[in-house]
């Protein structure tokens, strides 16, 4: 016989294994940059003096420091691998159900197709704030590659302080240029 608490992990577990389409979405995402931060931390360009050790930095350095000199450190280490095979998991998992419903294909395109790029100059449907949030989210992804590329800082807190920042204001804004006057 099962109780309440077992339920809930199974449903916690199933939820995680079987995102829904939103969920997908920040699975492909986020761990499409963590296979980039992995590779640009293997191939010593992910910051110019440092390499990461992934199993030092998440778990605050209690099993090892978080940061090497980069011309002193292993070029792969065990949490490089572990990192790499939880966000090719992420990856797996988010494009599983991303390309369920019409195939790998068709999400390919319907990413091309994307109303978003209508989003940035068009006000017909949901005016300034529909725009504004468009283009901080598009601000967002662009600072942050322009700073990594530019400055070789990709692990940098300022810049991911401001590309989150830009990111959330443009994702909230998008979302009320969606509510009507009534909500």
């Amino acid at each position: 016989m099962s109780t309440d608490g077992e339920n809930a992990n199974e449903s916690f577990i199933s939820i995680l294994s079987n995102p829904s389409k939103a969920l997908a979405n920040w699975y492909f995402w986020l761990g499409s940059l963590g296979l980039l931060l992995a590779i640009l931390n293997i191939l010593g360009i992910i910051h110019p003096n440092y390499k990461v050790s992934w199993g030092g930095l998440f778990t605050f350095e209690l099993t090892n420091a978080a940061f090497d000199d980069k011309d002193t450190a292993p070029f792969m280490v065990a949490s490089d691998a572990i990192f790499i095979a939880l966000c090719g998991g992420l990856v797996y998992l988010g494009s599983k159900t991303l390309s369920a419903e019409d195939g790998l294909g068709e999400w390919l395109t319907s990413m091309a197709k994307s109303d978003w790029y209508n989003d940035l100059v068009d006000m017909k449907d949901g005016g300034w704030s529909l725009i504004i949030g468009t283009w901080c989210v598009m601000a967002s992804i662009v600072f942050y590659f322009w700073w990594g590329i530019l400055h070789t800082g990709w692990i940098d807190p300022g810049v991911y302080s401001i590309a989150i920042a830009l990111m959330a204001t443009g994702l909230i804004s998008r979302k009320m240029s969606t509510l009507t006057p009534e909500e």
